[in-house]
């Protein structure tokens, strides 16, 4: 196997291919000046396997169709095998037709990479399991939340709790593992979106979070408003320090303002979505998955 590093990931491709020990393809991309997308594998590829690594976070579009592409030209230049490892899955929120008319993106995603040649895919704490079932080709979910509570671990915690700001099963699931990786409590809030709206409101609850430190773990931060919701109750309730750990931040607008404000000190992701606060790599969990 041989990696590809996408053009909206080249530093995690990198980092999955020292992981595993694997080369990487030599590759060509650029785009043209009225913005068409151009790529190129400057090495011979028939019956190679491959990994390509691309997220799709903002603009998931360009990115997708980035990703398209290379699945195509890898499949006419002969390729035996495509696995993709997308830690950023876009279009995952759109798990279901909440709404009579409205297109199921996530399902037009699967089609789109399925029909191309993929043969499989790796991604990381997507937003619902909904969108990996209705894949025909194997579609695995690994989780960061671990890596996450590890990072916020070596401060020295004081008798730590993991929370998920909602308690949709995903949300259990990674606060649950979380908690076991550092040995801690966990717990969750809950919370309601308005479809029409899209106004969050996060119900607080009693929480033994007195003097105690707390992260916050999520799968994304957009907005910011659910983790700054989160944190306002857990100030409420006595607690000391509050960080948030998020596997695919995206902080649009003034979230990570509205976050801090809300009293969290420090807000970290993973570099499925790379930034200055893209401190934890998930480059270790595409590596043990695919180790035999």
């Amino acid at each position: 196997m041989k990696i590809v590093e996408g053009p909206s990931s080249p530093e995690l491709g990198r980092r999955v291919a020292e992981a595993l020990g694997l080369e990487l393809v030599e590759s060509t991309a650029k785009r043209f000046p009225d913005g068409e997308f151009y790529f190129r594998y400057m090495e011979p590829l028939s019956g190679e396997e491959l990994l390509i690594v691309q997220s799709l976070y903002p603009p998931q579009d360009e990115h997708l169709l980035e990703l398209l592409a290379m699945i195509h030209a890898a499949r006419d230049l002969g390729v035996s095998n495509i696995t993709l490892f997308v830690p950023y899955l876009a279009y995952s929120r759109q798990d279901e037709r909440y709404l009579e008319g409205e297109c199921l993106t996530s399902d037009l995603v699967r089609q789109l990479l399925e029909d191309v040649g993929a043969d499989a895919l790796y991604t990381v704490d997507v937003h619902s399991m909904k969108v990996l079932r209705r894949y025909r080709i194997p579609a695995h979910n690994l989780t960061a939340a671990g890596e996450l509570a590890r990072y916020f671990a070596e401060k020295g915690l004081r008798d730590p709790l993991v929370l998920a700001p909602d308690d949709e099963e995903m949300a259990r699931q990674r606060v649950r593992y979380a908690a076991e990786v550092i040995d801690a409590e966990y717990d969750c809030l809950r919370k309601e979106r308005d479809r029409y709206t899209g106004e969050i409101k996060t119900y607080a609850k009693e929480l033994s979070v007195e003097g105690r430190d707390v992260i916050i773990i999520d799968d994304i931060i957009s907005t910011g408003r659910t983790t700054a919701n989160a944190a306002r109750i857990l100030k409420e309730l006595g607690a000391a320090r509050i960080y948030a750990g998020v596997t695919h931040l995206l902080l649009r607008g003034n979230a990570l303002e509205l976050i801090k404000s809300a009293g969290v000190e420090e807000v970290v992701g993973t570099d499925s979505v790379p930034g200055d606060l893209s401190r934890v790599s998930v480059a270790p969990l595409i590596a043990e998955a695919l180790e035999p």
